[in-house]
């Protein structure tokens, strides 16, 4: 399948009425982009055991656990993003042992960075000691590296009850960072990383509700349920207990658990943006913008859609050059696993929808994150698997063929 180059607003949810309105304001539809762009994709670490990597850009570092439960932090090379030691085997600083590992990882989370004043630490989860790996024995803790460079690791309460660990908070040089996490009965919780009274259940999140996070440069999270019988955006304001409804255009948003990012986009002054998936193949982008009357709204500004027969999931955004990407990986049916990986602008004026990586070989392509070298931009890092060592079982362990990387061509972009 060649690149699709090609970002359109979606027929069917913009009124002709808008079409004055938009034109008055600004907002184009995306054209072709002009730059010539070969898919591609290279092997970073042949370690199948080397998954669920999250990365620290500021730290030059990612972190993961191992089978038997070790947290590892190891190296990514800020030139050319080469892990480092390449082989995984080598793993690098050891963390913590006793971590949820395994399904369990999966069915809760692995370990995650989170950005406080004293820098990117690691947020994860651990069994107690001597107990079995189960959710009742289950409970959280961050890694702090202290003045001296060494890891410490600091228990977060409350420790009477299990707790699970999943996403945190990604503002940079937060004095007050967050958490969020689970219960063994799934019930959602948050609060303030330092202080454990701070917890608060969210009780508007049902338990099979994961299309949520938090948003970055605000107190915030982003969640999507029904609005009128639409799936729309939603915004719980942490310091308020207050929820306000983002979205009100047609399409059913994030059905795939693809989940709402929002973040300052510096094409737009820094000013906040919103992404979300439609319909599980359109990339909508949101901007508070001036209506009739002078209040503001989120009103989209930019969409590219997937090619027919393909869904995304995944996404996570980045920002490089003053510009701001989403990239995501793709389901081509009629598989039911993620084969491509995909990135996408969220700007009219500068349009960009692309397959990054290379699919000559039919490959499971699952997790992907990004980093941002010196010698040739952003790399996009995902695990990649052959389906046909286990047709039934396409992510097993001796499918795994190591950690691979696209790079999408955005080096002076």
């Amino acid at each position: 399948m060649p690149p699709l180059n090609v970002s359109r607003l979606s027929r069917g949810w913009l009124h002709p009425a808008l079409c004055g309105l938009i034109a008055s304001l600004g907002i184009g539809l995306a054209a072709p982009a002009a730059a010539q762009f070969t898919p591609n994709e290279k092997l970073v670490s042949p370690n199948p055991a080397l998954i669920d990597a999250e990365f620290s850009q500021s730290r030059a570092k990612f972190v993961w656990t191992d089978p038997n439960g070790n947290l590892w932090l190891s190296d990514v090379n800020r030139a050319t993003g080469a892990f480092e030691p390449i082989s995984g085997h080598g793993q690098g600083t050891p963390i913590a042992t006793g971590t949820v590992s395994k399904m369990n990882m999966f069915l809760w989370n692995g370990p995650e960075w989170i950005s406080m004043a004293s820098g990117d630490q690691i947020h994860y989860s651990y069994y107690l000691p001597g107990k079995p790996a189960t959710a009742a024995n289950t409970r959280m803790a961050i890694s702090v590296q202290d003045k001296t460079g060494q890891w410490v690791k600091k228990e977060l309460g409350p420790l009477n009850v299990p707790r699970m660990a999943d996403v945190a908070s990604s503002t940079k040089g937060d004095t007050n960072a967050q958490i969020m996490y689970f219960d063994p009965q799934y019930n959602h919780y948050w609060r303030n990383v330092a202080d454990a009274s701070s917890e608060r259940l969210l009780t508007f999140l049902p338990a099979e509700n994961k299309a949520w996070r938090f948003a970055n440069g605000m107190r915030a999270i982003l969640y999507t349920q029904p609005a009128n019988g639409i799936p729309q955006v939603f915004r719980y304001l942490l310091d308020t207990d207050l929820s306000e409804q983002l979205t009100f255009d047609s399409g059913i948003k994030d059905p795939n658990r693809t989940v709402p990012w929002m973040w300052p986009a510096p094409e737009f002054n820094n000013e906040m943006v919103m992404s979300t998936f439609v319909h599980g193949s359109e990339l909508r982008v949101y901007r508070q913008l001036p209506v009739p009357g002078g209040a503001l709204q989120w009103t989209p500004i930019y969409s590219a859609a997937l090619p027919a027969g393909s869904t995304a999931g995944s996404p996570q955004w980045l920002v490089y050059n003053g510009k701001s990407y989403v990239y995501f990986v793709v389901y081509v049916s009629p598989n039911d696993y993620p084969s491509e990986v995909w990135i996408s602008s969220i700007d009219a004026a500068a349009p960009l929808m692309r397959r990054i990586s290379d699919n000559t070989l039919a490959r499971v392509r699952n997790d992907p994150e990004a980093f941002i070298t010196t010698n040739y931009g952003p790399l996009i890092y995902y695990n990649r698997y052959d389906p046909s060592v286990d047709p039934a079982h396409p992510l097993c362990s001796a499918c795994s063929e190591g950690v691979f990387r696209a790079d999408p061509g955005l080096l002076g972009r």
